[in-house]
């Protein structure tokens, strides 16, 4: 377990580190010319027991706070210190408040420099960090006196922090393996390294993570936890890892990236969190502030449900517009701190980091908002099947870093929750559109499905699945690439059934490439001008789709070319592919290979990221 000792500057952290360890955490240069600690610090040591355990020394200086809240989030146990000359002094407040505003579960107080001043002066600043602790809702936490030179008070604290320990209940390796990267750097003859501790899961030697949010593929080749070599980390360890990847440069990694089981690869710049204020003024609507998450500092400004600012001392939910998209799930950490001054406004957790972009009235999104607060993911579920009527089951899981979860109530089609008043709601929907289709274009077979499901008034997913159950039960019939009612037949002109007669044989070939429009008009002696329509109307049968001016493909060949697109997407370690992969993969030529995928992105199979293309449905 790792240990954090937060408190003002200059009250003894470091030096009760090296009193415990043996180790100076002030690695800087400038940390030792000025004798004040100014980034994260680390020291590992032994219990009389056996138990490994690590502290972090945290900046006390107040223009040092961001570095100091990047070693604090991930925390569940922490020293607060409180010199017994000073006694409690404003970073005290503010360090306390970051420890309670986020939800370290456990406090200690030691009380240093007691060799400094007389016994009743340590007896009476113990009181002073009573009392505070106790205001703060810590008022069982141990307080103790010690002193770093003469070595006064180690020994009890010692038995403090083992006692502790034993009765903290072990982290949980639930989930896919995250890491907030808090230092990286390149070690000669070793490689790139990074360091964090785990939030969740489990990483070995030899697995495949991805960097987050950059969207980098990267290979665990070594492992140290506390200092020491090891095969594995899990949830709640120190580590460092040393990795390597195609294009990993160390200029491209920052503080506040996050190494993650691919699957949780999900940037987000808007989320919805729940806090509570500190200060006289409370937390107001529209103000800019930082936002810390994990090991990142990330400007946002802050807007609340209906603009009502959150008073001082009271909770409330705000959504949070960042400045560049972070990596954050469901319970991590936040504090919010103001964006001149610096003073902590505000702290608390994540609730949902995939809000929806959409417009709600305030009672609906408070519903939304109470609802996602839950930690219990069944509870969680349940209250927003009932409040929304349906819910994207892989999004909601991605969220809250589970592999799956099943409702309890409603219906569930492919990854999508649906409450049987919105099933029927969006079936009666799109049946009556295709009615109105089919009364204004007798004579076409329907519209595909993007024209479908954009005229369903619900997230393209949710449509999606009220569509799959009326095509598994028959009432919706596909034609190609057209969709229809069961009870609806159209049929092709005379002369454009006799050209598809003599045009399939040309288009369904072995490979990929079928002939341009151009080569098909000389095959079957027409003019181009003459064919282009004739096209079109096939095409509006479903028996064909137009990927570019120049290009028609069978609806099975485009099934193939998405097929490709999507065991490429599928591959490790990025998860994404170049023109060129897939290219060498069809052999369908490069101007091809660009059509192609254009026209991928365009019907959603696909997406851009740069010189990549990823799953459309990747975050």
């Amino acid at each position: 377990m790792i240990v954090a000792l937060a408190g003002h500057v200059d009250h003894g952290k470091t030096a009760l580190i090296r009193a415990l360890t043996g180790t100076d955490t002030d690695r800087l240069p400038e940390e030792r010319r000025r004798g004040m600690t100014i980034d994260l610090g680390f020291a590992y040591g032994t219990l009389p027991d056996g138990t490994p355990i690590g502290f972090v020394d945290v900046p006390g200086h107040e223009r040092f706070i961001a570095n100091m809240l990047a070693g604090v989030l991930a925390i569940r146990l922490a020293l607060l210190v409180v010199a017994a000359d000073d006694g409690v002094m404003p970073q005290t407040h503010e360090h306390l408040d970051v420890l309670r505003l986020t939800g370290v579960p456990r406090l200690i107080a030691t009380v240093t420099k007691s060799d400094r001043v007389e016994p009743a002066r340590v007896e009476a600043v113990k009181g002073s960090a009573r009392r505070l602790l106790a205001d703060a809702g810590y008022g069982d936490a141990s307080v103790l006196a010690v002193s770093s030179q003469t070595g006064d008070g180690l020994a009890g604290l010692i038995g403090v922090l083992s006692r502790e320990m034993r009765s903290m209940p072990a982290a949980t390796e639930a989930g896919g393996f995250r890491l907030a990267i808090d230092r990286a750097f390149l070690l000669t003859g070793v490689g790139l390294i990074v360091t964090g501790i785990v939030a969740s899961g489990a990483v070995e030697i030899g697995e495949t993570l991805m960097l987050t949010p950059p969207r980098l593929g990267v290979r665990v080749r070594g492992l140290h936890v506390s200092d020491a070599p090891a095969s594995r980390a899990a949830a709640g360890d120190r580590c460092a890892l040393v990795i390597a990847g195609p294009r990993l440069e160390r200029a491209r990694i920052r503080r506040g990236d996050w190494l993650v089981h691919p699957r949780l690869h999900a940037p987000t710049s808007r989320i919805d969190a729940v806090v509570r204020a500190v200060g006289a003024r409370g937390l107001r609507h529209g103000r800019p502030a930082h936002a810390h998450l994990g090991a990142s500092d990330v400007l946002a400004r802050v807007l609340t449900p209906g603009a009502a600012d959150v008073e001082a001392g009271v909770e409330g939910f705000v959504h949070l517009l960042l400045d560049r998209p972070v990596a954050v799930l469901h319970g991590d950490r936040l504090v919010l701190r103001d964006a001149d001054a610096g003073r902590v406004l505000a702290g608390g957790r994540v609730i949902d980091p995939f809000p929806p972009p959409r417009r709600v009235a305030a009672a609906e999104r408070l519903t939304r908002l109470a609802a996602q607060a839950h930690a219990d993911p069944s509870i969680a579920l349940a209250r927003l099947l009932e409040a929304e009527g349906a819910v994207d089951l892989r999004r909601f899981a991605l969220a809250r870093n589970l592999a799956r979860i099943v409702p309890s109530t409603g219906i569930v089609v492919g990854e999508v929750a649906l409450s049987e008043a919105t099933q029927g709601e969006l079936r009666a929907r799109l049946l009556r559109r295709l009615a109105d289709y089919h009364a204004a274009h007798p004579d076409l077979a329907g519209p595909n499905k993007p024209v479908l499901l954009a005229h369903a008034g619900a997230a393209p997913a949710i449509a999606e699945a009220a569509l799959a159950g009326l095509l598994s039960e028959g009432a919706v019939r596909r034609d190609g690439a057209a969709l229809r009612l069961a009870t609806h037949i159209a049929t092709l002109g005379a002369e454009d059934q006799a050209l598809w007669v003599r045009l399939l044989p040309l288009l369904d070939q072995p490979g990929l490439r079928p002939p341009r429009v151009r080569e098909l008009a000389e095959a079957l002696l027409m003019p181009p001008e003459t064919l282009d329509p004739a096209l079109t109307r096939l095409e509006r049968f479903g028996r064909l789709h137009r990927i570019a001016p120049n290009r028609v493909f069978l609806p099975e060949t485009v099934d193939r070319l998405a097929a490709v697109a999507r065991d490429l997407a599928g591959q490790p370690p990025e998860h994404a592919f170049t023109a060129a992969a897939y290219n060498a993969s069809t052999g369908i030529g490069r101007n091809l290979t660009i059509q192609v995928l254009e026209y991928l992105d365009r019907v959603g199979v696909t997406r851009r990221l740069g010189e990549l293309r990823c799953a459309a449905d990747a975050a």
